[in-house]
């Protein structure tokens, strides 16, 4: 599974939103500074996440970006599907999208695991909140014994 960096980088304005005061907003230009993420590419990020329902504008003085609920009721599932289509993308529903037959759809084994694997992934990133994932930022993960 590759995450994309569009996904990357909404997932990061997602957790950096979250530390915001709750009144308050960030510009896209803060934004771009404080994640090192291309303005053009921050500004396609934030429509997406806007269309999503997922981050709120305002413009003024006063103006910038803001989550649109709490960062407890977005998930990552949520963010991925705003700025990628799907969160995971098997290979054999890349045929059925092109209207393409796969030269190994009859008798394939594996198409179900691809399938059981995707369904896995979205499950998880579905229960992982922004804030979740805000909390465990910049902590370094313990290997396991």
């Amino acid at each position: 599974m590759r995450i994309s960096s569009s996904v990357d980088y909404a997932v990061r304005v997602m957790v950096r939103l979250s530390k915001t005061a709750e009144s308050a907003t960030l510009s896209a230009e803060k934004l771009s500074e404080a994640e090192g993420i291309p303005r053009d590419f921050i500004d396609q990020l934030l429509l997406k996440l806007r269309r999503a329902g997922l981050v709120l504008s305002r413009r003024g003085a006063q103006g910038g970006y803001a989550l649109a609920q709490p960062a407890s009721a977005i998930t990552l599932g949520m963010v991925m599907r705003a700025v990628d289509e799907r969160v995971v993308d098997v290979v054999c529903d890349r045929f059925v999208r092109r209207r393409q037959e796969c030269r190994h759809s009859c008798g394939c084994g594996i198409r179900p695991v691809w399938r059981r694997l995707a369904a896995l992934v979205e499950d998880f990133l579905d229960q992982v909140s922004v804030a979740d994932a805000a909390k465990t930022e910049g902590r370094a993960s313990k290997p396991r014994a």
